[in-house]
């Protein structure tokens, strides 16, 4: 697959999580290649203030292996919406679990590691283990 091909559907994960939350200001996704180890980086406004320095913020941190994207790059477009699906559910799922009430506005950091089951576009039964 030509690299430009591979950004490419880079691109459309970040793109997919962009809207995942509603946030009264735009989300920000951002992207750092670390080796073999893909990094997407989502942050997005739980609540905001008349002053935005006082927002409250949460921020996931999505992590997968090059090899995992690059199986994804290869499939066809209804696989790779499926996959971009099973990532945002994820996502979704590790929020709803690290929201931390006790900070201002549900303030949150958390970590996501995407496993290999993630990315096999042939199982219709996956369902996303939480850790």
């Amino acid at each position: 697959m030509k690299t430009f091909d591979f950004d490419q559907r880079l691109e459309e994960i970040q793109m997919s999580l962009a809207n995942l939350f509603d946030s009264p200001k735009a989300s920000t996704v951002s992207r750092l290649e670390e080796g073999d180890t893909v990094v997407v980086h989502l942050s997005w406004v739980v609540e905001s203030k008349r002053d935005s320095t006082l927002d409250a913020r949460c921020a996931a941190t999505i992590r997968a292996t090059r090899a995992q994207l690059e199986r994804y790059a290869d499939l066809d477009t209804a696989q790779r919406r499926t996959i971009q699906q099973r990532i945002r559910q994820r996502v979704r799922t590790q929020f709803e679990e690290r929201q931390d009430p006790n900070q201002p506005g549900g303030a949150c950091a958390f970590d996501v590691e995407l496993d290999d089951a993630i990315f096999h576009a042939d199982k219709d039964d996956y369902f996303p283990s939480i850790e």
